[in-house]
């Protein structure tokens, strides 16, 4: 692997899962927190998503990238809920 497709690959991990955590965090700013079922359900989902084999037709790069951002999503939703609470 050379260092151009390394460095390329890596930011695709960036902007991905940081892309993720920005739209979790800006829900939760824009629409706050929602009933506390959601959020641990959400935190139970990305549990399953993170801890479940991967299929070998999503074990590819794009596939990992897909996963490891829905589980962001899941996991920064539902953990970050108590400080974005309803006043």
């Amino acid at each position: 692997m050379e260092g151009g497709e390394n460095l390329s690959m890596s930011t695709w991990v960036l902007v991905c899962y940081g892309g993720a955590a920005l739209v979790a965090l800006l829900l939760l700013l824009v629409f706050r927190a929602k009933s506390w079922y959601w959020h641990v359900l959400s935190i139970l989902a990305a549990l399953v998503v993170g801890l479940v084999p991967i299929p070998p037709q999503l074990n590819t790069p794009q596939g990992s990238l897909i996963i490891g951002s829905v589980f962001t999503f899941l996991l920064l939703w539902g953990v970050a809920a108590p400080f974005f609470r309803r006043t």
